[in-house]
């Protein structure tokens, strides 16, 4: 009989520390960072999501005012706070701003220091719109910063962006990777795009000026 309730005793301490074991494995790890703000602009940004918190209270379907706190929690250092409030914002019925929850959100990662969720999160905001360069612009800079190693793939992310969302900033940006690879005629070929919608960048005229004369000689 003493045995049994040393057993039973035994088997309920083992089953009490998993269950806390996984619940500290479970539990998402609050980040908050000190983004060293101004006292007043700090003050300015409380203010203000007290007031987009009261927004969301008379319109709880409203995706703008969860961006407007998400990003307003950021800038006050409350990483995990708005990385909530996006993932609450995500469960709504979908609509046409959607897409701006996976950008911000994969911004956040990457402040976060998320990287490989922030790939993935700012690769759906790119499928679900990409004929908006702004989801394109952050996962190249995400790239750019964290994935060195990784050119080919951001040749990719390139070649999609500039086929879809149709950006001069996309077709310099990615005129100046091919440049910087020494592909010059290809870098010449999106310098040239550049121009056809900004026929007075002076930027995109000397780099197509001194590409010309490199591809001529």
């Amino acid at each position: 009989m003493i045995k049994k309730i040393i057993i039973i005793l035994v088997i309920v301490v083992i089953l009490a520390s998993a269950t806390v074991v996984i619940y500290l494995y479970l539990q998402e790890e609050n980040i908050i960072v000190n983004p060293n703000l101004p006292e007043e602009y700090r003050q300015t940004l409380e203010a203000d999501l007290q007031t987009y918190a009261n927004e969301l209270l008379d319109d709880p379907s409203n995706i703008e005012s969860y961006i407007k706190i998400g990003t307003t929690q950021q800038k006050l250092g409350l990483l995990s706070q708005a990385e909530g409030t996006f993932k609450r914002a995500l469960k709504l019925p979908a609509d046409d701003k959607q897409y701006l929850l996976y950008l911000y959100l994969g911004k956040l990662y990457d402040d976060m220091e998320k990287f490989d969720k922030a790939d993935e999160t700012l690769r759906v905001s790119t499928q679900i719109n990409p004929n908006t360069p702004a989801g394109f612009l952050a996962l190249i800079d995400l790239y750019k910063k964290h994935y060195p190693e990784k050119a080919d793939e951001l040749d990719n992310i390139y070649r999609a962006a500039s086929d879809y969302a149709q950006s001069s900033e996309i077709w310099a940006s990615y005129a100046q990777f091919l440049e910087d690879r020494r592909e010059y005629r290809q870098a010449w070929i999106y310098w040239q795009e550049v121009l056809r919608v900004e026929p007075e960048n002076a930027v995109a005229i000397e780099h197509v000026q001194n590409l010309e004369g490199m591809l001529s000689n």
